[in-house]
């Protein structure tokens, strides 16, 4: 029995108080993304897609690939050496690679009508309940005042101005105090 507490400890001794903070921080990549996940799930059906910026998400995806790679090489280095400085890093780079693929998701996830509310072009959803009412700003460009005293500006394509128009009036007078 005592061998084993030994054998725990100079385990333990093997970690650094930085790769325990990098388990911390990939175990808090993995919620965020499961939590992203329900979320998009839980905000409903895609209503309408708005125009998107795709250079993010070519960065990200470039990120996740470059990832892969680099943990490819630690693990390889890791089997064939041994070393426990290793899984520093391999810890680093796996949440290296969820920061890109949850930036993935939220790039995917923006300017998007859907059932339950609007996300906007960075990603964040705001519920129907939270708009207090709307303007056009130009024949593109609409501007969403929410209840807090702020304002969302989304550009649109102009093809899609009336079915936007409808939409979004239809949503907002439901939720109408």
């Amino acid at each position: 029995m005592a061998e084993n507490k030994i054998s725990v400890v100079n385990l333990m001794d093997k970690f650094s108080l930085v790769t325990i903070f990098d388990i911390i921080l990939t175990i808090l990549g993995i919620w965020c993304i499961l939590d992203h996940l329900y979320k998009a799930c839980y905000h409903g059906s895609c209503i309408m897609k708005l125009k998107k910026k795709r250079s993010l998400s070519i960065f990200w995806v470039i990120s996740l690939i470059v990832g892969c790679k680099i943990l490819y090489f630690y693990i390889g280095e890791y089997i064939q050496y041994g070393e426990f400085r290793v899984i520093h890093y391999i810890l680093n780079t796996l949440f290296w690679m969820e920061t890109s693929i949850f930036n993935i998701i939220r790039s995917i996830r923006s300017l998007e009508i859907r059932e339950n509310g609007i996300y906007n072009s960075s990603g964040y959803f705001y519920k129907w309940n939270e708009f207090q009412g709307y303007s056009w700003l130009l024949p593109n460009k609409i501007e969403l005042k929410l209840k807090k005293n702020k304002s969302i500006e989304i550009e649109i394509k102009e093809e899609f101005k009336l079915k936007v128009d409808e939409i979004i009036q239809r949503k907002i007078d439901v939720y109408k105090d």
